[in-house]
């Protein structure tokens, strides 16, 4: 399709409607840039029109991502459709030469606080986020509408659509998945590394209350989350070995109850499924570097971490945050938001977040699935020793906060 005459000119061009491109998106918008996003997907409906199947994934959305969040104006919408987090208990189910089963729990009362931070349906909160996004005058919403080029120039990227309409801006920031066509035509190579695992995700309902407690058992073939919603209402995230995943998914509903049912142990009553289980692989992913000329690359166009520890869309957060700061600051001093010294900025604060929350969470995941007697010794004297040293246990929910 051929390229208008008059392109459209913007501060920012963000590719991907997703949570962390709206947020960066709003808030830039809110201190008076011109942002335009566009998705390849249309944008979702009002957050009281969404099917039930639209609240299948959940993220735990930790105090920093919260206190961001908050300031876009769009949380305080949807706050009522997710539950705060009080408690996590661990319950470690690997078979042990003694057979003993072990729970630590985690409580942020015993740190000052009503609340780890809020499990949130990831959905919801993108339209509520598009519903706040549509109300500011300076942010044009494009969707359906792929990035088809870039066009990188000494002063400026020119970006065409599928559509094909054409944007300038100073800035291009690919925020558009692990598939990113942004980070691909600016020539960022990305590494993937497989588990050979599977994420299951649902929702089901209890009977007994889970008092604002998210259960995280750890099994063989990885860890078995429950994480609270409003009422009796839990999200599942339930990891398992490929071909293990494969055959749960496979199973009638009544199979798959009673499976849900045992590895629950009773402990939330009797359940029943609210939505179909939904699955995908598990992959780590990293971009090599987090820029070129005129691009920024964030979120999971950026990385893609296991899920264990909830890190993966605080840590895209965050990414939008510290952008959103430097662009900001530079528009304020009539500096370019593209500049070669901002990008260098950029990679520079969030270098040391995203590699230690990536080789992080990748050695919790090993270590979890490591079944030999050693292994699970070391893992359970780890625990015992959390458990038993409040100074320490208390360093790591703080430390977890952040996330």
């Amino acid at each position: 399709m051929a390229k208008k005459a008059n392109p459209a000119g913007c501060d920012v061009f963000i590719s991907g409607a997703g949570v962390p491109g709206l947020t960066l998106a709003i808030l830039l918008g809110q201190a008076g840039l011109r942002v335009a996003v566009a998705d390849a997907a249309p944008l979702p409906g009002a957050p009281d029109t969404l099917p039930p199947a639209a609240r299948n994934r959940t993220s735990a959305f930790m105090k920093g991502s919260v206190n961001i969040l908050a300031r876009t104006g769009a949380w305080a919408d949807c706050l009522e459709e997710g539950a705060p987090l009080c408690r996590l208990s661990i319950l470690d189910r690997h078979r042990t030469r003694r057979d003993e089963k072990l729970r630590v729990d985690f409580q942020a009362r015993d740190i000052g606080l009503a609340e780890f931070g809020v499990n949130m349906p990831n959905e919801i909160l993108r339209a509520a986020l598009v519903k706040r996004a549509r109300k500011i005058a300076n942010i044009t919403l494009l969707a359906p509408a792929a990035l088809d080029e870039i066009e990188v120039m000494a002063q400026q990227v020119a970006i065409t659509l599928a559509t094909g309409q054409v944007f300038t801006a100073a800035l291009a920031v690919g925020a558009d998945g692990r598939h990113s066509k942004l980070r691909e035509r600016a020539g960022i190579a990305f590494k993937t590394q497989d588990y050979d695992q599977a994420a299951l995700t649902c929702l089901f309902h209890h009977s007994r209350p889970h008092e604002n407690t998210s259960l995280e058992f750890h099994y063989p073939g990885g860890p078995f989350t429950t994480v609270p919603l409003p009422g009796n209402t839990s999200s599942l995230v339930w990891v398992e070995r490929g071909m293990d995943a494969d055959a749960l998914m496979r199973l009638r509903k009544a199979e798959f109850t009673a499976t849900l049912q045992k590895r629950t142990e009773g402990l939330l009553g009797r359940v029943s499924l609210a939505t179909a289980p939904s699955c995908w692989p598990l992959i780590s992913c990293a971009a090599d570097r987090l820029t070129a000329p005129r691009v920024a690359l964030m979120a999971e166009a950026a990385h893609v971490l296991h899920p264990m520890g909830a890190q993966g869309l605080n840590l895209s957060l965050r990414d939008a945050a510290a952008l959103a700061e430097l662009i900001i600051e530079a528009k304020q001093l009539g500096l370019d938001p593209g500049s070669t010294t901002l990008l260098d900025r950029y990679e520079r604060a969030r270098h040391l977040d995203i590699q230690g929350r990536r080789h992080g969470t990748d050695m919790l995941a090993r270590l979890l699935v490591r079944d030999n007697p050693l292994a699970q010794d070391a893992r359970r004297a780890g625990l015992k020793l959390v458990d038993s040293f409040f100074p320490l246990k208390a360093m790591i929910m703080k430390k977890g906060l952040a996330a």
